[in-house]
């Protein structure tokens, strides 16, 4: 036998009152937003026109994808992440042909050209896989800014150097394809990268551009330190064509050498070497940590690598404070004479990073001494 339970009247009529009150004392009713999306970035207030180089667009690099050669259309993959990265940043951003239907600056933007300068897809260890292994991916391009008289106002070298890992799985048993999506993903990321750090020196390109007593930029290629490729820049990245910068923020300059024992600046096996690093705080703001990061011929990069773990601490600078450090190496075996190249290129805590430089050398065997 079943009782029926009801609600006394008087509390349901209280239930009611509370929840009309509620809806009137709450004009409306959110839920928690759920997810980890990022608010987009704000939109700079610029009319941008980029101008690919030949050379970029038609850039394409064979690799191996699951033991097939695959052609990467490197070109495209950058024209294509640029123009979207701008997209999302910029008030308006068009592209001279073959990309786009554009000719010139806007009257109140600016014509960036873009050019690759290097491009490196260098596999270096598999993971027990053969279809997955890990990569580095080095790319360096150059943005060169006119204004809308085509004048240069100032260029900038952008420059990506990541490790990544990559699954290039056979598609069919046959092993005649295979996907090469993360290959073509990697590319844009790198890519994507670049553009972003294109954007983010713009807004110092037009305080420079406005700015009515431009500073005279110091020479840093005295002392025996060759100049680097692309050379000693400003905290922005940018090096000034006509208009030199304007100092704001954390910015840092450095000169490098690479002396070999004994001086003959051909590097032999088991030679001992040393890297000359002069680094200046050109700026009114303290760097709070800088670090040294090494690349380029595996035999140039191992012999210092053997000595300190990369990337190597230079420690904080203190305004206008100027240093020298010494890294040591030692040369493994070389078997054969080759060119070998070492990039340097310093990290910042803070700030923009200052470009890096590049220095070539020979390497050799070590010569044959006759025995008596």
């Amino acid at each position: 036998m079943c009782r029926k339970f009801s609600f006394p009247s008087t509390i349901i009529l209280l239930l009611l009152t509370l929840f009309g009150f509620f809806l009137t004392a709450c004009e409306k009713l959110t839920l928690p937003r759920l997810g980890f999306e990022s608010p987009p970035e704000p939109r700079l207030p610029l009319h941008i026109t980029y101008a690919f180089s030949n050379s970029l667009l038609h850039y394409a690099q064979t690799v191996d994808a699951c033991g097939l050669p695959y052609a990467v259309p490197v070109g495209d993959l950058i024209a294509k992440s640029f123009m979207k990265v701008g997209m999302d940043r910029f008030q308006t951003v068009q592209a001279e042909p073959p990309v786009g239907q554009a000719k010139g600056a806007p009257p109140d933007g600016y014509r960036i050209l873009l050019t690759l300068n290097q491009f490196a897809f260098d596999p270096v260890t598999q993971t027990g896989q053969e279809d997955r292994y890990h990569a580095f991916v080095d790319m360096k391009m150059q943005a060169v800014y006119e204004d809308a008289q085509g004048t240069a106002l100032a260029q900038s070298p952008l420059v990506y150097h990541q490790k990544v890992s990559l699954w290039t799985p056979a598609l069919s048993g046959q092993s005649t394809s295979c996907s090469t999506t993360q290959i073509d993903g990697t590319v844009e990321d790198a890519a994507e990268s670049l553009a972003k750090d294109m954007i983010s020196v713009l807004p110092r390109l037009n305080q420079s551009t406005r700015a009515s007593s431009p500073t005279a930029q110091p020479d840093m290629n005295d002392g025996g330190f060759p100049p680097g490729s692309p050379g000693v820049t400003n905290q922005s990245g940018l090096t000034p064509a006509h208009s030199p910068q304007i100092p704001n923020g954390p910015s840092l300059q450095f000169r490098t050498k690479l002396v070999d024992a004994n001086r003959n600046l051909v590097l032999e096996s088991g030679e001992a070497v040393v890297l000359l690093i002069e680094t200046t705080n050109v700026s009114d703001a303290p760097i709070p940590s800088a670090y040294v990061e090494l690349r380029g011929t595996p035999l140039l990069v191992e012999a210092f690598q053997r000595v300190a773990p990369l990337p190597i601490p230079l420690g904080a600078l203190k305004p206008g404070e100027k240093r020298t450090a010494e890294i040591r190496g030692r040369l493994g075996q070389i078997t054969e004479h080759i060119q070998g190249e070492l990039n340097i290129g310093i990290i910042l805590s803070e700030g923009f990073p200052p470009g890096s430089h590049t220095i070539r050398a020979e390497l050799q065997p070590a010569p044959h001494r006759k025995t008596k």
